[in-house]
Order: C-alpha cells, then structure tokens, then sequence
C-alpha cells in the first residue's frame, strides 16, 4: 500500500483526504481490514493524525474501527444503496436546478473540461469514473451550496467504492455518456427539468450496476456461512 508522504501542515487533513480518495476508488476495498499503525507506516507520520481522520471518517460511516483498533471500510447492502439513491437524486437534483439558475457564463468551459476527460477516458474505466466524479462536482459547485456539497460528497463516499469495483469488470458505459452530455447542454440552455431528467437517468442506471453486484456477494456469503 503506497501513499504519498506528508508535510506536518495539517496532517489530520492531508491524511483525511487521501485516505478517503484511496477508500471511493476502492484501493482500500469495502471489507478489507487495515490497521493503524499500517497507516501510519504507510503515510510516514505519527499515529495521532492517523487517528484523527479515522475518527472522521468513521463518524461519516465510512470505515468501522473495531475494539482491537483494527479498521474495515464500511460495507453497504442493495437496502442501503437504494436509500442512498433516494437520497442522492433529492440532494443532487437540487444542486444541479441551482447550478442552471447561478452559473456564470465562465462555468460552461470548464465543465465542457471535464465532459472532454470523460470522452477521452471511455476505453479506462477506473479513470473515467474520477472524470466523472469531476464533472457532476464542477456543476454542482455552482450551485453555491456548501451544504448540498457536503452532504453529496458523504454519499460519494459510501457509494465510490463499489462503482470502481464494477468498472473493473467492464461493459458499456456509452449510455453514461449520453446522460452527462445531456446534462451539459442543459446546464447551457438552463433547463432545469432536462438536466434532472438527464441526472436521475445516471443515478438510477448507477443503481442498477451496483445492486445485482450487492446481491450476489450477499447470497455468496451466506452460502459460505452455511457451510462452516
């Protein structure tokens, strides 16, 4: 496990932000167990801020620390990824509505930015996905509600991970692209209702990769505790 070594200005922080990017693209996978003092090695620093961004990220449910300090990234089931949709298409639909009303005309290149990485990544899946991550911040970043942004980017957290895993197993992603190009030329024209549309589109065909995922690693386990 390789992370990059720190200066000692802000290290919970610096430590906090690394280890969650590390847990939404899943090179710190859901179930896998680490310590703290693996951390701390890996990262070069003390285990105080080790500690501190574990605290974080633990009352953000995204880790579980155990009695014996070992930690295990949060697991989700189909239950949980279905409330998280809900929850997403309510948060997100709201910044994006936002997002057409305030954006300057400034905004339109540099989400047109991300949109050409995302294009540009369609044959890597791992790296489409941080294009993508990039595209949806970049609108609604203009929504001027720090809030919503943090209330989005803790459902990021929980739901990355998994989106990482399945694109490691491939497949078409071309309908993802039409949604995201959907959503820019309404973020141009400040359609409010087509750019929703085009988000709940994404959001629920990312639902709808993840599940059957979900749903077979459960009765995989299952079956596996029926046989000890």
């Amino acid at each position: 496990m390789r992370f990059e070594k720190l200066s000692t200005k802000t290290l919970r922080q610096k430590v906090y932000d690394q280890l969650r990017q590390k847990i939404i693209s899943a090179e710190i996978s859901p179930g896998e167990t680490i310590t703290m003092r693996e951390l701390a090695q890996a990262f070069g620093v003390s285990l105080m801020p080790i500690r501190e961004a574990l605290w974080q990220l633990e009352s953000e449910k995204v880790i579980v620390i155990e009695s014996n300090k070992s930690i295990h990234v949060n697991t989700l089931t189909a239950n949980e990824v279905n409330e998280i949709l809900q929850a997403r298409l309510a948060l997100e639909s709201m910044a994006v509505k936002r997002a057409c009303e305030l954006r300057p005309q400034s905004a339109l290149p540099k989400v047109e930015y991300y949109l050409d990485g995302m294009r540009n990544s369609l044959k890597n899946h791992r790296q489409y996905l941080t294009k993508n991550k990039e595209f949806h911040f970049s609108i609604y970043s203009y929504s001027e509600s720090p809030i919503f942004l943090q209330l989005i980017g803790l459902l990021w957290s929980r739901i990355g991970p998994y989106l990482f895993i399945q694109a490691s197993r491939g497949g078409d992603i071309s309908g993802s692209m039409e949604c995201h190009q959907g959503m820019y030329e309404a973020l141009c024209e400040r359609d409010k209702n087509k750019i929703v549309r085009f988000l709940r589109r994404d959001l629920e065909e990312t639902a709808k990769f993840i599940i059957p995922f979900l749903e077979a690693n459960n009765y995989k386990q299952k079956i596996q505790k029926g046989g000890e």
